[in-house]
């Protein structure tokens, strides 16, 4: 079950992390290198930290976004934060144009992978657990999401920032929707978590 986790861990990050070299974007026309990131997000919330950093990549016509970013969660009163690492990929079937360079994504989807770093989380559980006592790895957590977006043009094709965008998603993570699953009582918005952030398009 722990190699089998590890190898979708894998696979998911290396599928979702890479950008397709023949890409139809917004940055379609312009000299920046394919490895150079399309936009810069900041977010708050969401299961990947209290506040989270990162580059991400659009590529199949922009409907496909995917995010690398750190997160962090202060200690507040345990002995030490947490640092996060996520990789996340959205998808948007459409978009609607509202005129005066204002774009609605009122639906996207998506997940994200995230580890937790620090000495109390454990990828593969120590000897002293017995053998398949924990199903999960307490360090990796599977995070879908649904959300949406609205973005606003404030440059052109010769500026660095071309547009900045805001907006909101509603989540779980693999452990709450098994929890949920096992216990019908469980009230549901104790396994959904809400994020609000912002992308800078350059």
């Amino acid at each position: 079950m722990k190699f089998r986790y590890l190898l979708f861990v894998i696979l998911f990050s290396f599928l979702t992390s890479a950008k397709a070299v023949a890409q139809d974007s917004h940055t379609t026309n312009t000299e920046r290198k394919w490895y150079l990131p399309d936009h810069a997000v900041i977010q708050f919330a969401g299961n990947i930290g209290l506040l989270s950093i990162g580059p991400g990549y659009s590529y199949a016509k922009d409907k496909v976004n995917t995010d690398v970013l750190y997160g962090y969660v202060p200690a507040f009163e345990s002995h030490s934060g947490i640092h996060l690492l996520t990789a996340k990929t959205s998808y948007r079937p459409f978009l609607i144009d509202l005129s005066n360079g204002f774009l609605l994504e009122p639906l996207k989807v998506g997940a994200g992978v995230s580890y937790s770093y620090g000495s109390q989380f454990y990828t593969t559980w120590p000897k002293r657990y017995p053998d398949r006592y924990y199903w999960w790895a307490s360090s990796l957590r599977f995070t879908p999401f649904i959300g949406s977006t609205i973005s606003t043009k404030i440059g052109n094709d010769h500026t660095i920032i071309k547009r900045v965008q805001l907006y909101g998603e509603l989540g779980s993570t693999d452990l709450d929707i098994v929890s949920k699953l096992d216990n019908k009582s469980l009230p549901l918005w104790d396994v959904i978590n809400i994020a609000i952030g912002s992308k800078v398009v350059f």
